[in-house]
């Protein structure tokens, strides 16, 4: 009796076990399930009885079965595997068996037990992850970028492999020091890259650095970003994380530039101030031959020669501006931190003559802070910009002009607003150009460079200059916008 109903309270165990529960022959054939095992197929345990589970699984988890298979032994008779399954509606499953096998007294393999569990989200966790690690990792390779980990409290710098790839290294499961990090930097970075972490580390900013990297033949341009992530209780950083990206192709398009911009800016200085010498015997020897023939001369050639002489001396403006638009950048003050309230004070004194002039106001507005900027071009390109201003107004017109100053996150914004002539919006897009004239010489005097320098000297401050205008008659808004950190070469 006792035997009985430990035998219904096994049977009730099994029937009720949230695991899935078989037992089938050496061929695979099922001469038992429990009910967990038929819900994962969908089916009454009935159905399932007499059929071989092989038949479910795919050519490749069947030879898995057969390597697996010869693993039994009376000695060894208990396996894991883990095989993909055919589900109710044809989808893929992944159920991981722990197999034991049973032995009658010669050896002889007389069935399998087997309790299994569906692991058919982790395995598709598992894919996905390697699935995505793969394309992380090729991501890397194209972008040219790898990933570095530093604990600066125990002197350790981790590189991933990209890191060591990238410089033609070999990876190494030792962790770089920061001496050993430092000793591989060009001798001219060492200084300045030293200076960038170390301020990184007491203010917790993001940092971005470009140095040379000493690789396997040379030395490698690499741009590296960090962050502190970590520290501890006294604000100490305990790590900090980022990456080292290939700029080296970068780098050397940037060097061939700007030795190309260079020689044309020696090309345009040289031609510039050649041509002046010709222009200027041009100009004498016309001055000479009406000294020389005096009132002998027609109307008509005293008003050629007045011709001439007006256009060689307005080709010699034109030569000045092209002397001065190939300065910018080059024959300049350097750029530092300079007051800019007291950059425009110096522009209104240049200014006071044209004001008395015409009578006209500039109402001066909003912030003036510090900027990193060449002082000479700063003062340039305000004046320009005021003295255009103040001059391209209707006859009769009283000038009026607001200039205003807004400080942002990360550059500061000027806006020049006048009463003026306005700008035809067909027009606005080529007038910062070299030459550049939407007025008749007769109306207005001028070259039609000055906002083509101005543009050059917010493009070297790595800003942004652009007008609007209503159209003719409304007036203009001419905005240029610098960076106000010194980051920028």
């Amino acid at each position: 009796m006792s035997e009985n109903l430990e035998h219904a309270d096994y049977a009730k165990l099994v029937d009720h076990h949230p695991f899935m529960l078989n037992r089938f022959l050496p061929d695979t054939t099922l001469v038992y399930t429990n009910p967990a095992m038929a819900a994962f197929f969908e089916a009454e345990p009935e159905a399932l009885i007499g059929k071989r589970w092989l038949d479910r699984v795919g050519e490749e988890e069947r030879h898995q079965w057969h390597e697996h298979y010869a693993l039994f032994m009376p000695q060894a008779p208990r396996h894991r595997l883990v095989n993909c399954v055919e589900g109710p509606k044809g989808e893929p499953r992944w159920v991981e068996w722990t197999n034991t096998a049973f032995f009658d007294d010669d050896g002889s393999l007389m069935y399998f037990q087997a309790v299994g569990i569906d692991v058919s989200q982790r395995i598709q966790a598992r894919t996905a992850l390697e699935t995505n690690e793969e394309r992380y990792a090729l991501a890397q390779q194209a972008a040219g970028f790898g990933v570095w980990e530093w604990y600066p409290q125990r002197d350790e710098i981790l590189w991933d492999a990209q890191c060591y790839r990238m410089l033609g290294l070999s990876p190494s499961h030792t962790p770089l020091t920061f001496n050993e990090w430092l000793a591989r930097l060009h001798p001219d970075d060492v200084e300045r890259c030293t200076k960038a972490v170390n301020e990184q580390l007491l203010k917790g900013n993001e940092f971005i650095i470009e140095f040379r990297y000493r690789a396997a033949n040379d030395y490698f341009w690499v741009q590296g970003r960090g962050q502190v992530f970590e520290r501890d209780e006294s604000g100490a950083p305990v790590r900090l994380i980022g990456t080292h990206l290939d700029i080296q192709s970068l780098k050397s398009v940037q060097q061939e530039l700007t030795r190309s911009n260079q020689e044309l800016e020696q090309f345009a200085y040289a031609v510039s101030h050649d041509l002046r010498q010709p222009l200027r015997m041009v100009n004498s020897y016309l001055q000479l031959l009406t000294r020389e023939l005096g009132h002998d001369l027609s109307d008509d050639a005293q008003e050629m020669i007045h011709f001439a002489r007006d256009g060689a001396e307005r080709m010699d403006e034109m030569i000045l501006g092209i002397l001065d638009f190939s300065r910018v950048g080059r024959k300049t003050s350097p750029m530092e931190w300079v007051d800019s309230r007291a950059v425009l004070e110096e522009v209104m004194g240049f200014l006071k003559p044209m004001l008395a002039d015409s009578g006209g106001y500039v109402h001066i507005k909003g912030d003036w802070p510090g900027v990193y900027a060449s002082r000479d071009e700063l003062t340039r390109l305000l004046q320009n910009l005021l003295d255009n201003a103040l001059k391209y107004v209707d006859e009769g017109t009283t000038p009026e002009v607001t200039i205003t100053g807004r400080q942002q996150a990360s550059e500061w914004q000027v806006d020049v607003q006048d009463n003026g002539i306005g700008i035809a919006p067909a027009q606005q897009d080529r007038l910062f150009g070299v030459f550049a004239r939407l007025q008749p010489r007769s109306r207005f005097e001028g070259t039609g460079i000055g906002l083509a320098i101005c543009k050059r000297i917010v493009d070297h401050h790595e800003g942004q200059i652009s007008v609007t205008s209503p159209g003719e008659g409304y007036g203009s808004c001419f905005t240029f916008t610098l960076p106000i950190t010194g980051h920028y070469q």
